[in-house]
């Protein structure tokens, strides 16, 4: 707000200040609705971050989140405001100059003389001038998360834009929040706790993803771990557990990045192998018996047997779904003949 008294202000100044208030009243319940309506910090960081740019002036800034390791900024979006920059964006973007001032105080800072200060020694080579900045932290449990930026305003940035775009970073603070909350809550309804592996809930979902896909042929391998329920009564459910992990190890070491593991029931696994033939599909199941064998010999308590059963889709004529049931189907049929001997 202006710092001038109201009963000082002239009818025209007056009247420049309602505007003014108006334009940030309605980006702050523009900000508000963004992050109601997305799901992804993506699009609601970059509505906010064009607020921003609209109501203080600016003409270029950035999003950027902190690295994992707290070290380095890692940019989610650009907007250069048209001139070029030639930075490439691969290079790091270390935690130091004006914006780690930012982070570290846990409060939004500006320089109207970037371009003449200190601070432009911390710029790499071939990034576009910056006559002036600000950078507001995004902070969620008192540490800074992300950071808004803004660069090159006319006139230079004032203790209003500070106010205002700290303001819109807290709204921002909860829309990362939020984002990251759904992303556990996804992860968690989407994977097998003991495990670490997919459930039933996402293979059943990505079953359906490749239904007509360029992925054919794809394989699909039905296990299931046997004796479980024998290891739970006579061991205790604790030693049944390490029995289910190191099943599912001994599958993901013969996978590959692109194929899919899950847990499909209490004792049951499914491994879905796109672009995969009835013979590369064999050379899996040789691979995975291996793996048991070798298993099996460097242990001295209980063996780890396990049934399987492989069936193919060699084009989308035949369902996944269908694909699914034969393997199923033939891998009870090993399990019974395994039983039978």
């Amino acid at each position: 707000m202006n710092h001038k008294p109201i009963e000082n202000m002239s009818r025209q100044e007056l009247e420049a200040e309602l505007k003014l208030l108006s334009v940030e009243y309605q980006a702050v319940t523009e900000s508000a609705r963004a992050i109601l309506m997305q799901q992804e910090f993506e699009e609601s960081a970059k509505e906010i971050f064009s607020l921003c740019k609209k109501v203080t002036g600016a003409t270029s800034g950035y999003v950027a989140l902190l690295s994992s390791d707290g070290s380095e900024n890692e940019v989610l979006f650009l907007d250069s405001g048209g001139l070029l920059c030639n930075v490439d964006e691969n290079l790091p973007m270390p935690i130091r100059g004006l914006r780690e001032t930012a982070y570290r105080s846990l409060k939004s800072v500006y320089d109207n003389s970037f371009a003449d200060s200190h601070w432009v020694k911390f710029l790499p080579e071939g990034h576009m001038r910056l006559d002036n900045v600000m950078f507001a932290p995004l902070i969620i449990d008192q540490q800074a998360r992300g950071l808004i930026g803004l660069a090159n305003k006319q006139g230079g940035f004032t203790q209003r834009d500070i106010d205002f775009v700290s303001s819109l970073g807290d709204i921002a603070a909860v829309a990362l929040r939020n984002s990251r909350n759904l992303e556990w809550v996804q992860d968690l309804s989407f994977h097998d706790q003991l495990t670490g592996l997919y459930n039933r809930h996402y293979f059943v979902n990505e079953i359906k993803r490749l239904e007509g896909s360029r992925e054919y042929p794809i394989a699909i391998i039905s296990a299931d771990l046997d004796g479980l329920k024998k290891v739970n009564d006579t061991f205790g459910h604790g030693e049944g557990d390490l029995y289910l992990k190191k099943c599912a190890s001994i599958f993901k070491e013969v996978l590959r990045g692109y194929d899919l593991l899950a847990r499909v029931g209490g004792d049951e696994f499914a491994l879905v192998l796109p672009r995969t033939d009835k013979v590369a599909g064999e050379g899996v199941l040789k691979r995975i018996d291996r793996k048991i064998e070798e298993y099996n010999k460097s242990q001295k308590g209980l063996p780890l047997r396990i049934s399987l059963g492989l069936a193919v889709s060699e084009n989308s004529t035949q369902s996944l779904e269908k694909t699914h049931h034969e393997a199923d189907r033939l891998m009870y049929e090993n399990k019974l003949k395994r039983n039978n001997r």
